[in-house]
C-alpha cells in the first residue's frame, strides 16, 4: 500500500482549480528543488505556442512607446485594439475571417468612448470588451453576467501571478541543468570575436560609432531606468493572462444546475407567504401616506413645517426616495418565486411597485425644484440619470411579474439597459450642458454660480463664449482669474475627439 490518501468522487471543478495542491511530477508540480507548481497549460504554453512570448514582448514595447512619459488619450484605444488582435491571434484552432470582423467590430464599439474622451467610464467599457473577448476565445461562447465577473476576477488575481511563477521555475530549471557551465564556455568565442568586429566596424562607420558613444554615456540602474523596468514588469504580468487563456486556470463554465422549486407551503425562515403578505400590506400603507403627503406639498394643498423652504424640502427627500425605491426592487427580487405563486401577493406587490414608481417621479420633481433654486451640477445630473434607471428597473419588475419572466431575464435586462445608458452618457459633453443651463437659468438669488461654471473644464468654454456674446459682458475674465483652463493637444498620443473639437473651435475663434 502506497500510503497516499485517495478520495474518490472528487468534483471536477475542485480537481481543476486545485492544481496548486498537487504533488505529482506528472502533473507538472514541485520536485526536490522546490519549484513552484503551475498547471500544464501554463508551463508548456510557450513550447506549444512560441508566439506568445513574442507577442508579449511586442505589446510591452508598444505600451512603452505609447505611454511612457506621454499623456494618455488615443494611445489607450490603440493599445486596447492591439491587445484584442493578440488575443484573437492566440485563440486555439484559429479565427475565421468572419469571426475576425465581428470581434474587431465589437472591440471598436467598446473603444469608441475612449476615442471620444479618456475617463474612468470609457476605460471601463474598454476593459469590459477585453474580458468579453477573452471569454469568447476561451469558451467559444458568451457566459452569464456572474460567470463573466468570476472570469474577470481570476484574470486580475491568478492571471497576473502566472508570469512571475513561470519565470521563477524557468530560472530554477536552468540552474539545475548540468551543462550550464558548458553553455557558458560556448559563449566565450562568439562574444569575444563579436566585440572585435564591433570595434572594427565602429571605426569604419561614424554613425555606428556615434550610437555606441551614446550607449556608453547611459547611466544604467538610475531611478528612471528602474521605474521603467518596473513599468515593463507590471505590464507584462497584466498582459500575460490574456495570451495564455485556458479553461484549466480560468475555471469551468458549466451552466448551473436548476434547483427544484420549493414547496408552496414550506416555511423559509423569516421569508414565507405570511410574512411577505404582512410586509406588503404594511409597505403599501406607508407608501400611500408618503405619496399623499408628497402630492399635497407639491400641489400646494399641504403647507410645509415652519422654517422649511421648498429648496430644503426638495433636497432632503430626493435621494432617500430613490434609495427606498431601490430597496423595494431588491425586496421584489428576493420574493419573486413566492409572489409568482400567489395571486394576492402578486396584486399587493404590483401595487407597491406602482407606488414606488410614483415616489421616483416625486423625487425627480423635488430634484428639479432644487436645481431651479441652486443651479445644475454634475452630481445632480447623475442623480437624474440614476432616477431614470431605477424607474425603468421598476417597470421591468412589473413586466417580470405579470409575464412570468425569470429572474435571470430581469437581471439581464437591467444590465443591458445600464450598460447602454452609460455607453450613451460617454458621448455627452456634460460640462457644456451644465454651463449652458446655468447661464440661461439664474438661481433663486438671481446669480449664475460664477464660481462653479468658471472652475469647470475647458469643455464649458463654448457655452461661456456664447453667453458673453449674447450678454455683452466678460463672464469669467475678472472673476476667478480668467476662463476655465484649456490644455491643447500636444501629441497624437493624447488625442481625443472631444478635445480636438474644442481645439478646432478655439482656433477658428482666434482667427475670426
Amino acid at each position: 500500500m502506497s500510503g497516499d490518501l485517495v478520495i474518490h468522487g472528487m468534483p471536477n471543478s475542485i480537481r481543476r482549480d486545485g492544481w496548486w495542491l498537487s504533488s505529482s511530477k506528472s502533473e507538472n508540480t514541485a520536485d526536490a528543488g522546490g519549484d513552484i507548481a503551475l498547471p500544464e497549460c501554463v508551463t508548456d504554453f510557450p513550447k506549444r505556442r512560441p508566439g506568445a512570448l513574442g507577442l508579449l514582448l511586442f505589446l510591452v514595447l508598444l505600451a512603452d512607446w505609447l505611454f511612457w512619459e506621454h499623456d494618455r488619450g488615443l494611445s489607450v484605444a490603440l493599445f486596447a485594439m492591439a491587445l484584442s488582435v493578440a488575443i484573437l491571434a492566440m485563440k486555439p484552432g484559429g479565427v475565421r475571417p468572419r469571426q475576425w470582423a465581428m470581434a474587431l467590430g465589437f472591440e471598436v464599439l467598446c473603444n469608441l468612448p475612449l476615442i471620444e474622451v479618456l475617463h474612468a467610464m470609457s476605460i471601463l467599457f474598454s476593459l469590459s470588451g477585453l474580458v468579453v473577448l477573452a471569454i469568447w476565445v476561451t469558451y467559444d461562447r458568451l457566459l452569464t453576467w456572474w460567470q463573466s465577473l468570476w472570469i474577470a476576477a481570476r484574470i486580475a488575481t491568478i492571471g497576473v501571478a502566472m508570469l512571475p511563477i513561470f519565470a521563477a521555475n524557468e530560472v530554477k530549471g536552468m540552474r539545475a541543468e548540468r551543462n550550464m557551465a558548458q553553455r557558458a564556455r560556448a559563449l566565450v568565442l562568439p562574444m569575444g570575436v563579436g566585440l572585435v568586429f564591433v570595434a572594427l566596424l565602429s571605426a569604419a562607420n561614424p554613425v555606428l560609432e556615434q550610437y555606441l558613444e551614446q550607449l556608453s554615456r547611459l547611466k544604467f540602474l538610475c531611478a528612471e531606468h528602474i521605474d521603467r523596468g518596473v513599468f515593463w514588469a507590471v505590464l507584462a504580468c497584466a498582459l500575460w493572462p490574456f495570451l495564455t487563456l485556458d479553461k484549466s486556470w480560468l475555471g469551468s463554465a458549466a451552466a448551473p444546475k436548476k434547483t427544484p422549486r420549493p414547496n408552496a407551503k414550506a416555511k423559509l425562515g423569516l421569508i414565507n407567504e405570511e410574512s411577505v403578505r404582512t410586509s406588503l400590506v404594511l409597505f403599501n400603507a406607508l407608501f400611500l401616506v408618503q405619496t399623499a403627503m408628497d402630492l399635497g406639498v407639491l400641489t400646494g394643498g399641504l403647507a410645509l413645517p415652519e422654517g422649511m423652504t421648498y429648496a430644503r424640502y426638495a433636497h432632503q427627500g430626493a435621494y432617500p426616495l430613490v434609495a427606498t425605491a431601490l430597496l423595494a426592487g431588491l425586496f421584489a427580487i428576493a420574493t419573486y418565486r413566492m409572489v409568482g405563486r400567489n395571486r394576492l401577493l402578486r396584486v399587493l406587490m404590483l401595487l407597491w411597485i406602482g407606488q414606488n414608481m410614483v415616489l421616483v417621479i416625486t423625487a425627480a420633481v423635488r430634484l428639479n425644484l432644487y436645481i431651479e433654486a441652486y443651479s445644475l451640477t454634475n452630481l445632480r445630473v447623475a442623480a437624474f440619470i440614476w432616477m431614470g434607471l431605477v424607474f425603468v428597473a421598476l417597470m421591468l419588475t412589473i413586466v417580470q411579474i405579470t409575464q412570468g419572466k425569470s429572474l435571470s431575464w430581469l437581471i439581464r435586462s437591467n444590465v443591458i439597459i445600464l450598460y447602454g445608458t452609460l455607453y450613451v452618457v460617454c458621448f455627452i459633453n456634460f460640462a457644456h450642458v451644465i454651463a449652458t443651463y446655468n447661464l440661461q437659468n439664474p438661481n433663486r438669488f438671481g446669480d449664475r454660480d460664477v464660481g462653479y461654471i468658471c472652475r469647470m473644464s475647458g469643455q464649458a468654454l463654448p457655452a461661456i463664449h456664447a453667453f458673453e456674446a449674447q450678454s455683452g459682458e466678460a463672464f469669467c475674465a475678472e472673476v476667478w482669474r480668467g476662463y476655465p483652463q484649456f490644455e491643447p493637444i500636444e501629441n497624437w498620443r493624447d488625442w481625443g475627439f472631444r478635445q480636438w473639437r474644442l481645439q478646432r473651435y478655439l482656433a477658428e475663434r482666434s482667427e475670426g
